[in-house]
């Protein structure tokens, strides 16, 4: 492989130490930060954001550059870095934005090679770079962009969820959306522009009363001590395989009927769909206590709406389902455990635990399901050239479900594992479907 880096003439891209005129600023970490740290060896994603995207079109490199040059140097949280307490300790951790140095990008030239053999080998370029991330060794936004041929490139971001959380994703993506046409010489599209405040200054003026503080953790207590029965979901990967996936669509008439009736039984989509996912795994895998994972983010407060800054809490509930439960009856209690843990979210599952006994590694309590769901489009949008998103994955999924739109306003439904066997998952597909109405 090829490599340079992309910086303004004249200037080097480096990351040495801040000079007497570099002003760097140092805040303690937020709650959900602290939690994000303590999860990241546990989670598959290692706690990232990550966007990876063929893009299929005429690209202007330097416009890019110069783009991603600008959302970086507009926004401190993107060039932070973590420093733990003494004896690597979280709670006392705290987080310095780094000095901005132009040529954030790197830039990967593969033309050299038949395009089939370029794509392949920027994809494994990413995966490998994906396996080796680490919010402590370098959580700051980091970009890529391989060139495969003239009008074929892939493009890899990765940041960490400690800095950027999903909604924060979204305002990055319409920044560097703007940014790049700008450059490029074409009409800007009409997207968000984001505060351009800061999100170091706005942990430090706003802080979680103890008092809140202390009710999640009782609140989260309480769910520690009920023991979760284990089902009998596969939790363990076979060595040498990679999770397994399986896919289908809700076409959109079907799916704005499914929304249509959730009026009447007091819920949101949201929650329908878990209480189907739930139904299907009390049928299939015999799990009828288990525990559901989530994530929310908190823009409540007005300064919050628009700042990019990690705002996500993970949200654990127990759920409870019989095999034969009508969806009427399963969906309220599921509406209510969600809603009693998104008021507990303020202290998440991890950090909870790290203050209720002595410290030890953060272990999900078995089984977990992973339930994502999808409504905003994520990633740059960039202006005459074509996408094509790659999912990276590290193959330690024990469930997970993502539910996402499509361009005619149907979902598309993912269903992933890295420890069931082909039979398990077809099953859960089959009656998760039934539940949809989409089989008798």
């Amino acid at each position: 492989m090829s490599t340079t880096q992309q910086a303004a003439p004249g200037e080097a891209a480096d990351d040495r130490a801040p000079g007497p005129t570099d002003a760097v600023e140092t805040a303690p970490l937020s709650l959900t930060q602290r939690s994000s740290l303590l999860m990241a060896p546990h989670n598959p994603s290692r706690e990232f954001m990550s966007w990876v995207y063929q893009l299929n079109g005429r690209l202007d490199v330097d416009a890019l550059a110069r783009a991603v040059d600008d959302v970086v140097e507009s926004h401190d949280l993107l060039r932070v870095r973590f420093e733990p307490g003494p004896g690597g300790d979280v709670d006392t951790a705290t987080q310095h934005v780094t000095p901005f140095r132009r040529g954030v990008m790197r830039v990967v030239h593969l033309e050299d090679r038949p395009k089939l053999e370029a794509l392949t080998a920027a994809v494994v370029a990413v995966e490998a770079e994906y396996r080796d991330l680490s919010p402590w060794e370098e959580p700051r936004f980091q970009a890529t962009l391989y060139v495969v041929a003239p009008k074929t490139h892939v493009l890899s971001i990765f940041v960490a969820e400690a800095l950027c959380d999903g909604e924060s994703g979204t305002l990055v993506g319409a920044e560097l959306s703007r940014a790049y046409a700008l450059h490029a010489g074409r009409t800007p599209p009409d997207l968000p522009l984001p505060s351009r405040g800061s999100y170091l200054r706005w942990v430090l003026d706003n802080p979680v009363p103890e008092q809140a503080q202390q009710r999640a953790v009782d609140h989260w207590r309480g769910l520690l001590d009920e023991p979760i029965a284990a089902g009998n979901w596969p939790m363990t990967l076979p060595a040498g395989t990679r999770p397994r996936t399986r896919y289908f669509n809700v076409p959109a008439p079907h799916w704005q009927h499914l929304v249509d009736v959730t009026p009447g039984m007091e819920a949101m989509p949201f929650v329908v769909v878990l209480s189907w996912l739930e139904m299907a795994l009390a049928r299939v895998a015999g799990a009828e206590r288990f525990v559901v994972t989530s994530a929310v983010s908190n823009r409540s407060r007005p300064g919050a709406k628009g700042l990019i800054g990690n705002f996500v809490g993970p949200t654990r509930m127990v759920a409870q389902v019989a095999r034969d439960e009508p969806l009427e009856e399963v969906s309220p209690r599921v509406l209510r455990s969600l809603r009693e843990a998104l008021a507990a979210s303020v202290v998440p599952v991890p950090l909870a635990e790290s203050r209720l006994q002595a410290p030890a590694a953060f272990t999900p309590s078995p089984p977990t399901v992973s339930f994502f769901m999808f409504e905003e489009r994520e990633g740059p949008d960039f202006s005459g050239v074509r996408q094509r998103r790659f999912r990276v994955n590290s193959g330690r999924d024990v469930l997970r479900v993502n539910c996402t739109p499509d361009e005619s306003g149907g979902r598309n439904f993912f269903v992933i594992s890295g420890s069931a066997p082909p039979e398990r998952m077809d099953a859960l597909v089959v009656e998760l479907q039934r539940h949809l109405g989409m089989r008798d």
